[in-house]
Order: C-alpha cells, then structure tokens, then sequence
C-alpha cells in the first residue's frame, strides 16, 4: 500500500460520500478488485474531499498567474508540483496523456496521503 488509510477498518467510503461523487454506476468490491493503471480520470473541479483525507494537498485552480495547468487537487514537492486525484477514495497520481487526463500510479507512499479506500480495492494488483 502506498498511501495510509484511514481508520475506517475497511468499510470505505458509503454510496453517497465524496468518494463516488463524479459517478453515475456504483462499482461492486468485485469490479474494483479489478481495477487496473493507467486508467482514465478527471482532474477534480471542485474542492469536495473532506479535508481529514485531503492532507497534505492544495486545491488549485488554474488560469491564475504563477497557477497550475489544470484546476484540482495538487502535493508540493520540493521544485514542482505533483497532480494528484482521489479515485474511490484512494490517491492516485495524475497526469495528462493525449487529450484527457489519466491515473498513472498509486500516490508514493513518502506524500503521506490518506485513503478511505471501498471495500475491494487491491492495491497489490494495482
């Protein structure tokens, strides 16, 4: 696992929390045992991850001088700044690939994010 979960012991988030906020079908733990990277994903538009799972990351919203390229959420890094998008309530790496976005890789464990994963996320596969 790359990111600290929360203390949620499993259960994850509910149906109607933050971590399915942009979905139109709810996935079964079966289905997100499954889930594979690079997958697709969208930069979040709006500051809605509550902020105990929103540690250590900045929402940024782009257009503004000296901004990010995209609005959503952001890690500081020593030099630059990492995109990053939370996806059923695990952390994910983001970047920009053709003409849409993708999660690329599970947030390094050294961000000190935290995850409130649904039940059948499997980080080993991912």
């Amino acid at each position: 696992m790359t990111s600290t979960p929360s203390g949620s012991k499993g259960k994850g988030c509910a149906p109607t929390d933050w971590c399915l906020r942009t979905l139109l079908n709810v996935p079964t733990p079966e289905q997100l045992s499954n889930l594979e990277l690079p997958m697709d994903a969208v930069p979040e538009q709006r500051d809605t991850i509550p902020a105990e799972y929103a540690v250590n990351t900045q929402f940024l919203v782009s257009g503004m001088s000296n901004g990010p390229p995209w609005t959503g959420y952001y890690v500081q890094l020593p030099r630059a700044r990492l995109a990053v998008t939370n996806i059923y309530g695990v952390w994910f790496e983001l970047r920009r690939r053709g003409s849409g976005f993708e999660a690329h890789r599970l947030a390094r464990e050294g961000l000190s994010l935290i995850d409130a994963p649904l039940k059948g996320i499997d980080y080993a596969h991912l």
